[in-house]
C-alpha cells in the first residue's frame, strides 16, 4: 500500500498540533503531500452575508497560516485549506474527495492514562462517515522514519488485511508488529460435556489460521509475532494496551452503512477512544 496523499483537520488546538507533527513525520518517510485542512461549519444559503463571511474567512485563513508556520522550516511541504461545509465530516470527506487522500488525520482529545482518554466530536464523526483511512493521533509523533511498536488486532477477514498493509505503510524499517487475535467459545457450548473439546477444537484452528497469517506477513515484515487470546476484542484490546509499550494500533473496518457503523462502534471505535497511543483504522474501499 502506497500513501501518496495525506491531509490533516485541524480545529486550531493543542491536539490538532499534534496530528500535524504525526502528519509531517509520515510524509517524510512516505513521500506523501500534506494538506492541512480547516473546516468552516456553515449553513447552505449565506448570500446574504457575504461580506461577514469574507471576514470570516479572512480571520480564518490568518488563523490556519499561524498554525502552519511554525512547521514551515521542515522538509515537507504543507498546503493550506480553508472548506466551508454544514458539518466538519462532510468537510473533510469532501477535501478528501477532492484531493484523492489515503489518509486523514486528525487530534484526539484526552487526559493522561489509558482510562481517561477521550474521543473528541469532530474525530469520532470522522471514524464513523469518512471513506478513507483515518488516524486519531495522540502522543509523540515517530521522528520521521515511522512507527516502531505497533498492535495489529485480526479476525482474519478483508478488513484485517487491508489493517495490516496500512500497518507495514506506516512502520519503522525496524517496527515490530503484534498481530493478535481474540477468541471467545458461546456461552451455551461451555455449558456442555464436550466444552473442553470444544475450546480445545476452537484453540487449534486460531492458532492454525495464525500460523498461515504471521508466515505471509513476514514476507513484509520479519519482526512479527502471533497471539491468539481467549478474550472479547474490548476486553482483550484494553489488556494488551495496558501490558505493552505501543506507538501505534492499526484496525480494520468496512465503510459507513448503518451495519457497517454498528461493526465499527463495537471495535475499532472502541479502540480509538481507549488507546493511549495513536490509533489507524484502515477501510475496505481505501
Amino acid at each position: 500500500m502506497q500513501l501518496n496523499h495525506i491531509m490533516i483537520g485541524t480545529d486550531f488546538s493543542a491536539h490538532s498540533d499534534t496530528a500535524i507533527r504525526h502528519g509531517i513525520d509520515i510524509a517524510r518517510s512516505t513521500g506523501a503531500t500534506l494538506r492541512v485542512v480547516h473546516v468552516v461549519e456553515t449553513p447552505g444559503d449565506w448570500t446574504a452575508l457575504h461580506s461577514a463571511v469574507d471576514r470570516w474567512h479572512a480571520d480564518t485563513h490568518a488563523q490556519l497560516a499561524r498554525q502552519v508556520e511554525p512547521y514551515t522550516a521542515e522538509d515537507v511541504n504543507i498546503a493550506q485549506e480553508i472548506v466551508d461545509a454544514p458539518s466538519v465530516a462532510e468537510g473533510l470527506e469532501s477535501a478528501a474527495n477532492t484531493y484523492h487522500a489515503d489518509l486523514l488525520i486528525v487530534g484526539s482529545r484526552g487526559l493522561t492514562g489509558l482510562k481517561h482518554v477521550i474521543l473528541g466530536s469532530a474525530a469520532q464523526r470522522a471514524l464513523r462517515t469518512v471513506q478513507m483511512h483515518v488516524m486519531i493521533a495522540r502522543g509523540e509523533a515517530p521522528a520521521g522514519s515511522g512507527y516502531r511498536r505497533i498492535l495489529i488486532p485480526t479476525d482474519f477477514s478483508l478488513p484485517a488485511e487491508k489493517g495490516l498493509r496500512l500497518a507495514l505503510a506506516l512502520a519503522a524499517p525496524d517496527a515490530r508488529f503484534d498481530l493478535v487475535h481474540f477468541w471467545r467459545v458461546p456461552e451455551a457450548a461451555l455449558a456442555g460435556e464436550h466444552s473442553e473439546f470444544v475450546i480445545d477444537t476452537v484453540a487449534a484452528s486460531v492458532k492454525e489460521r495464525g500460523r498461515t497469517l504471521l508466515e505471509s506477513f513476514q514476507q513484509d515484515a520479519t519482526n512479527a509475532t502471533f497471539s491468539a487470546v481467549q478474550a472479547s476484542p474490548e476486553r482483550g484490546m484494553a489488556e494488551k494496551l495496558e501490558s505493552g509499550d505501543y506507538d501505534l494500533v492499526v484496525i480494520g473496518s468496512y465503510g459507513a452503512s448503518k451495519l457497517r457503523r454498528w461493526l465499527l462502534g463495537s471495535v475499532a471505535e472502541t479502540t480509538a477512544r481507549v488507546a493511549p497511543c495513536s490509533v489507524a483504522v484502515a477501510r475496505v474501499d481505501s
